[in-house]
This record gives C-alpha cells, structure tokens and sequence, in this order.
C-alpha cells in the first residue's frame, strides 16, 4: 500500500473531523482522509493507494479471476483498519468502470459489505461526472469560458461540457487506459491501432463539443497529473499542472520512443503507470484537437476530492449545484431540439407558481419541484424527431441523456412525467410508469396534472397569464387567473385538464377570470 500524507499522523485534528472516501478504479484503489481547513474547504490530508487493477479481468473474460477477487478484498480490510484506526465513521464508497462492467461486479460488492462492514455503491457515468466537474469548479474559475473536462480512468473517459461553468452536456465514453491496453496490446504500431480505434468515438465527441472552441480543457485523474510532471521535467514546460496541445504531441512523440522498462527506469513512473501513460496522453490530445482547445490543465481535483465535497458540504450548496446544472442542461436544447426557450420558460413559471400554491394537496419536496421545472422547460423536445407523439419521444430523449444530479429514480421520474404532459393517462398497462413504485407513480400523478394545467395556461403562446391565485378546500380547488385579453382558450383549456387533475389529487377544479385593463 502506498500511502502519501500532506500532515503528520499527530497533527491529525479530532476524529470527530475527519471524514473518508473510497475511490475504486479499473487501474488502481484508492482512499483519502479530508478535514475542513482554516477556510472552511473539505481538503485532503491522507491518500492510501491499492494497485488492484480490476480492469485487467473486466475489459479482457468480463468477470473478476478469484485472485483478483481476492486482492480487492484485502485491499478492503485494510481501508477497514484504517478507517478504524481513525475512528472515522463518515465515509463514501464507490466504484466506476470496471466493476459496472464486470458480471460479478454486484458479487464483489456484496462480498466487501460481508467482510468489511463497508458499502461499496457502484455509481453511474453521469454520477462520476457530475463528482468530478463538482470538484472542478470549486478548484478551477471556469466562469465565461466553454470548457471541456476530461476525467481520463482505466475503464473509461467522462467528458462533460461546460458552458460558463455549468454543465451542458456530459458522456462516458470506453477508452479508458486499461481498457484500451487490454484490448489493443502494446505490441505493433499502438499508436495506429489507438487512433483507427477512436475513429467510432470521434463522431460522438463531435456531437457532444458541437462547432465551439475550446477556451480550456481540464484534465482529472492520476494520468493527466503524471503527464504535468513528466512535461515539467522532460520539456521544462511553465508549470506541472498546464501544458499546451503542441507540447503535449511532442511529449507523446517522446514516451512513443521509449519501451515500457525505459519509461520505469529513465522516467521513474511505476510499472502499473508506465504501460498507460502512452494511452492515457494520446487520448487527452485527441479530445483538444476535436475541441480546438490550445491548452489543458491538470488541477488538484479528482472523483476522490468530488466525493469529499459532496460529503462535507451541506444539502443546500449540493442541491444549488445540481440545479444549476440541470437548469443550464435544460436551456443548452435550444438549438440542439430547436426549442423555444421563452415558451418554455414561461410554462416553468406558471406551474411552479401552481406547485407553490397547491403544496396542501400534496406531499411534494424541492427536488420534485426542481423535476417540474425541468420538465416545463424541456417538455416540447419530442417535437424535433415527430410531432406526432411527441410526448413518448420526449420521454425517450430524456430516459438516454446523462443528466448530472438525478439518480436513475429520478430520472425515470422525470421521463414519465413528461411522457404524460398530454394524451393518455398514466396505466400500468404503461411498462415504464408500471415498474415505478407506488409513491412515485403518485408523483407522476400529481406533478403532470400540474404540467398539463400550465401548459393550457398558456394554450396560444401569448404569455396573457400574469397572476395565479389557487385556493382549497375539502370539496374543491378554485384556480383564480388574471391577465390580458379575454382568456376564454386558456380557461377553456385548463377546464380539459380538469379530470385528470380530479384523478391526481381527488378534487373538482373550478377556474374564474379577471381581465386586467
């Protein structure tokens, strides 16, 4: 075990201060310890590190050998003694690529729960992202910039798009460097056979950087942090945490020409670094050259520090974050599924305002609002593959995008609520809603009976609406509206939702107008 400590054993605060996390990758395990510093910051004081590399399994049989088992879990007990040493009992685990790949990757799990006591969660691409660009804000000033972040691991590599700081779009994509060191070999022209490879993944990188320029990309993870060393000692580059494209070929050019014991033994990279370093710098060159991007940086930000943040700061400054990037992800459809974005925005307002003022009739907390917000803003994306139905395609669209912030329930839940925008009501004959559980198929209920009813209320696209005034009692919800023009269409088209809202909250909706002068 490896074990780099930023504080001395004894200048470790109370254990009551301390807190853990639990990074476990294709290439290697890993654990830190954080405290909050004089500023308030969750900073890392202690790293522990495993060369388990569990990718080698994963990505050649797909399942863990027994001695690989084997080596996780002792890896395992002494994260436990640790742990316990410390007398830490707040603590995240998780685990990325090659576990979600493996078959017996759930097995493994369960069987470091049994051991250990400890929970491994075995998170999503869109989670690893979200941790790592987390991480990154808090490191990196990404404000007016378009950035591209690349968390390199061995299994895979998240890109996330950013647009003044908040997240726009976000992809994992399977060119990790233990993957790709298990599928092409190091024998032969590895640079020919790497660069026919990404011939399949440049298209969807296109996709996702569009025709912006790159003012920056950002780098995570133990290659790109290596590379800034390698850079600063082998071409003198500035600094160990930046290096320009042109730099970063010439270097590439540089560890082409050495085998992998030179790179051990003229460049003092460990052996489990030394055969993935050519992989790893090849993969960060392709993504600045897709994006234009001249520069790259390699900050002190990583999925490990992500899952400390995440951990130390408080619901609120976790949740503002999520939104944001929700929100940001939500306008980002404008030109990509031609949305109108002032429409869109318009319908938002108004069901929240409906969601406020209904909060007696239901059960409903801030990320169910946070769900409706989105959904009002984005519900009209089906329209860009077939008007016809565009409900279901909406739906669709958002069940296959990597939304940062929504864990699949979530997400799921986002999905059916504006699946049911319009049309049908929701039915188990439905396979999607049917496999919700019950308290969420009464939050698609509610939460869309809310959507249809702002949706009517702005049935011609005018924005008449400008005040809101819903009242309650045993028998009945009256829906007071104000506005410009007669308002006799909305009215009209807020009455045809009136069974489906009876149906979602038990109540017959009665609406009144008053034009305003």
């Amino acid at each position: 075990m490896e074990l780099t400590s930023l504080i001395a054993d004894d200048a470790l605060p109370d254990h009551s201060a301390l807190v853990a996390a639990i990074d476990v990758g294709s290439n290697a395990m890993r654990l830190g310890i954080a405290i909050h510093d004089a500023s308030g910051t969750p900073t890392l004081v202690q790293r522990y590190r495993e060369p388990v590399r569990l990718g080698h399994d994963a990505f050649t049989s797909g399942t863990f050998s027994p001695q690989t088992m084997e080596d996780a879990l002792e890896a395992f007990r002494q994260f436990r003694r640790i742990l316990d040493q410390h007398q830490i009992d707040r603590y995240r685990a998780t685990a990325t690529s090659a576990m979600r790949d493996s078959r017996n990757g759930r097995e493994l799990a369960r069987r470091i729960l049994d051991e250990t006591g400890i929970d491994l969660q075995l998170i999503s691409g869109e989670e690893e992202a979200r941790l790592v660009h987390y991480s990154i804000s808090r490191r990196v000033d990404l404000d007016d910039k378009f950035t591209v972040l690349i968390d390199m691991g061995g299994g895979s590599v998240e890109v996330t798009i950013c647009d003044d700081g908040e997240v726009i779009a976000a992809q994992s994509f399977k060119i990790g460097t233990v993957r790709l060191l298990e599928m092409l070999g190091q024998e032969g022209d590895f640079n020919t056979l790497l660069s026919e490879y990404l011939d399949g993944t440049r298209k969807k990188l296109r996709e996702q950087i569009g025709r912006h320029k790159a003012d920056l990309c950002v780098a995570t993870g133990g290659n790109a942090a290596a590379i800034g060393d390698l850079a600063f000692q082998i071409l003198g580059t500035a600094s160990a945490t930046a290096i320009s494209r042109k730099q970063l070929k010439k270097l590439i050019k540089k560890l082409s020409g050495l085998s992998f014991e030179e790179r051990i033994r003229d460049l003092g990279l460990r052996p489990d670094r030394a055969d993935v370093i050519l992989p790893a710098a090849m993969v960060f060159h392709e993504i600045m050259k897709l994006s234009k991007a001249k520069e790259m940086v390699m900050p002190d930000a990583s999925l490990m520090d992500g899952i400390v943040l995440d951990m130390m700061d408080s619901e609120e400054l976790t949740f503002h974050s999520q939104r944001r990037n929700l929100i940001a992800w939500a306008r980002s459809l404008k030109s990509k599924y031609h949305v109108d974005r002032r429409y869109g925005k318009e319908v938002a307002g108004l069901a929240l305002v409906l969601f406020d003022q209904s909060r007696e009739l239901h059960a409903l907390n801030h990320r169910d609002r946070l769900l409706l917000e989105v959904a009002a803003m984005v519900h009209e994306i089906g329209m860009y593959v077939r008007v016809g139905g565009h409900h279901r395609h909406a739906a669709y669209l958002i069940s296959v995008a990597p939304l940062l912030g929504l864990n699949d329930n979530e997400k799921s839940l986002l999905a059916q609520l504006v699946r049911y925008q319009r049309k049908g009501s929701p039915s188990d004959s439905h396979k999607e809603f049917a496999e919700l559980s019950k308290s969420a198929q009464l939050k698609v209920w509610q939460l869309s009976a809310l959507l249809r009813l702002a949706i009517a209320l702005n049935k011609e696209r005018r924005n008449r609406i400008s005040r809101l005034s819903l009242s309650v009692t045993p028998e009945a919800a009256a829906l007071h509206i104000e506005g410009s023009g007669d308002m006799l269409l909305e009215r009209w088209a807020a009455l045809q939702t009136a069974d489906y809202f009876k149906e979602a909250f038990g109540l017959t909706l009665h609406i009144d107008l008053e034009q305003q002068e």
